[in-house]
Formats: structure tokens, C-alpha cells, sequence
């Protein structure tokens, strides 16, 4: 049977999975025509369905809504949302949380029959459930999953397939008390004097001063840096995702930024820049999609191994005799040290490249509240005897 209709009278095509897609250009609430897909399992139910749609735009009714189901729903949002608008480690992320707890608790309610008692009931679940280690969920993780339906529901209430986000309508769970722990000054300051010595000195200078993420440090390309002004732009980020290195953009907007760098950074820079070149082969073996001027690279000109930087700063913690701690705890020290020597939130925010001030505040929380004692403590100075 064809899978055209006349014009103007939308499309039906058949999926992959063997089920059918219509397509029809509807009436939205505010009088414009934006496309809008239904499903069926047959040709003759997405047909009914396309047949539907049309006969609410002949009456000037808007399609405001749809039936189906929040499995097939999600699986459009990941494909084509998603992987088209953010990065591939970012929809691997998504496409973790949605298979693995939104699909299986929620995925047969309909689209236009959720409500908000299904998201309380969905969230008591979680807060029960298990990680694959069989662990129970961070209240961190329950709120990521919960913030990932919110947005899957956005985005299907601006295509016009559902009138309301019942997810807004239901609080957000509370993510908990976070935790760091980062280096003291002292700590921190004998890491360096360790790390002096590594041929990646100014790999972790960097870390542990900007308060770079690992991937982002990875990331850097001569081309970011001037070595004049000690200025450069953190653009793009290396992870590794199923398997794949994969060079993609920043985390979020606000990730890509424009930070400096300290004389002592800007040295090491310019030695690494010397022994790198001496020590590149002439075989080279970068991977794909990689920068031809990236900064930290191995002998065949390859980016580092995201994973190799774990175990090199464990064995350096080891070897400076100085306690176990992630690379992600040199971010945390970066941002505890400018917050204790008197940066303001908000400048710890831009330098860190977080979304909003809030998720700052949330982390940081305890410093700030360190350094408001001790300001208290400077101030007790205007009453004391001449």
C-alpha cells in the first residue's frame, strides 16, 4: 500500500521496528502548522490516526495532543532530538537513564494519559531501586532521571503533542548534601612539587589551578592557547563513550569559556611544547576527528588515554605519599582554594564553566560558609581597644 498521500494530506511510512509512522501538519493552539507523528502497528491504525488529525485541522481544532505510547515517544526524543541537538556523550547518558528506569516503569502509559501521580509513583520507585552493582540509586541520580523526564516532556509539549508537562507539576527530589573532597593548600601544594617531575607536569598544573574537567584539559589545542597572555578558550571536550573516543563540544554553553593562565602554567607549557616535539616518532596515530595541534599527546601523536590519567595521578598521589583522590577532586581543589582566598561564587561559576550559580552554591556550599566565619572573625577587629 503507498505510503504517500496527496498533497497535504501527510505521509505514512513504515519504521524499522515494523510498526508505521504517520505524519501530518496540525493545528497548534496558537494557529501556526508545525508536523506532528503518530504510530500505529498496521498501516489501516496510523492511517486512522493521520485521518484523525486532519479532520481536527478541518474543524480548526488544535492536535494538541497524542496517544502514544511514552516508550515510542522517548525513542524519537533520544533519536532525534538528542543526538541531533547535544553531544554523543550526553545522549549516551540519557539513553542510559531512559532504558534502563524510565522505559520499564512508565514506557506503556500514554503520552497524553501521564499524570502527575504516575511521576510521584515513578520517583517512590526509584528511591527502591538498584544500580547494575546492586547498589541503591544516589539521591544525585534519582534527581537526574527525574530532571531527564521533565525535559523529554518539554520538549513533547513544544512539539505540540501534549498540552501540559505533568512532571512540572510534581517536586523536584531533593539531590542531598554534596560532598567533596578536595586537597588542602598544604596538600595541594606538595602535589605540585610532585607532579613537577612527570612528563605531564603541566597537564596537572592545569587541573589543579583553572579547575578544568579531565576531558576538557584533554581537549586543548595549541590553537586555544596564547602563550603571550595566558589566555585560552576551552572549546571542546575528549571521553571515551561505548567504547569510542569521541571529540565533541563542551558539556554545556556555559562550559565553553575563556579563562587564564599563571605564569607557572604558561612555563610548563612552553617546556611541554619543547619535549613533546622531541620526543613525537615519525609514525604518528591520531585518533579520529582529532585536532592536528592538540597539546597533551603520546609519542605517536595520539590524545591521552582519558583513563590513563586516572591511574598516572594515582600513582603519583602514591608516590608523594599523599591520600587516594580522583582526578575530578583537582576541580574541586582549584574551585576550594579560589573560594578561600576570597573569589566569589559567581567567579568560581564562570571559571568552572557551571550551567547556573545554583549548582555552585549547591557544591561550594560549606566553603562559603568557612569563609563567612572567618570574615566574621576579621570584622570583630572594628570593636576591639585601640
Amino acid at each position: 500500500m503507498s505510503g504517500r498521500a496527496a498533497n497535504g494530506m501527510g505521509t505514512i511510512v513504515k519504521r524499522k521496528d515494523g510498526r508505521y509512522q504517520a505524519a501530518v501538519y496540525v493545528l497548534t493552539s496558537t494557529g501556526e502548522s508545525k508536523r506532528k507523528y503518530v504510530y500505529g502497528s498496521s498501516w489501516e491504525d496510523a492511517n486512522n490516526k493521520r485521518v484523525e488529525m486532519l479532520d481536527n485541522n478541518r474543524k480548526g481544532v488544535p492536535s494538541i495532543s497524542s496517544s502514544m505510547k511514552l516508550d515510542d515517544y522517548l525513542t524519537w526524543w533520544l533519536e532525534e532530538v538528542i543526538k541531533v541537538e547535544r553531544g554523543e556523550s550526553t545522549y549516551s547518558g540519557y539513553e542510559i537513564v531512559v532504558r534502563r528506569y524510565i522505559k520499564p516503569n512508565l514506557g506503556s502509559k500514554k503520552l497524553n494519559a501521564l499524570t502527575p501521580t504516575h511521576v510521584r509513583q515513578f520517583i517512590a520507585k526509584l528511591r527502591k531501586a538498584k544500580t547494575v552493582l546492586g547498589e541503591p540509586l544516589s539521591d544525585r541520580y534519582v534527581q537526574n532521571v527525574f530532571e531527564t523526564l521533565r525535559s523529554a516532556l518539554t520538549t513533547a509539549v513544544r512539539e505540540e503533542l501534549i498540552g501540559r508537562n505533568v512532571a512540572k507539576l510534581v517536586e523536584t527530589p531533593k539531590r542531598g548534601t554534596f560532598e567533596v573532597d578536595p586537597m588542602s593548600e598544604s596538600a595541594a601544594r606538595k602535589f605540585v612539587r610532585a607532579a613537577a617531575e612527570h612528563w605531564l607536569y603541566a597537564l596537572w598544573l592545569i587541573l589543579i589551578t583553572t579547575g578544568l574537567r579531565k576531558g576538557e584539559v584533554l581537549g586543548l589545542a595549541w590553537s586555544d592557547v596564547d602563550l603571550d597572555t595566558g589566555a585560552f578558550k576551552v572549546r571542546r571536550t575528549v571521553q571515551r563513550v561505548r567504547g569510542k573516543l569521541l571529540f565533541g563540544k563542551t558539556k554545556t554553553k556555559k562550559s565553553t569559556r575563556t579563562l587564564y593562565l599563571g605564569r607557572v602554567c604558561l612555563a610548563a607549557l612552553a617546556k611541554h611544547r619543547e619535549e613533546t616535539t622531541k620526543r613525537k616518532g615519525t609514525k604518528l596515530n591520531p585518533a579520529p576527528g582529532q585536532p592536528t595541534d592538540l597539546i597533551f599527546v603520546t609519542a605517536t601523536g595520539r590524545v591521552i588515554e582519558p583513563r590513563n590519567v586516572n591511574t598516572m595521578l594515582r600513582r603519583l598521589l602514591k608516590g608523594a605519599e599523599l591520600d587516594t583522590a580522583r582526578v575530578h577532586d583537582l576541580r574541586h581543589t582549584a574551585a576550594t582554594l579560589l573560594l578561600v582566598d576570597g573569589a566569589t561564587i559567581r567567579e568560581v561559576m564562570e571559571q568552572l564553566g557551571h550551567a547556573s550559580i545554583s549548582t555552585t552554591a549547591n557544591i561550594y556550599g560549606h566553603v562559603l560558609d568557612e569563609a563567612k566565619r572567618r570574615l566574621a572573625t576579621r570584622m570583630d577587629r572594628l570593636s576591639e581597644p585601640d
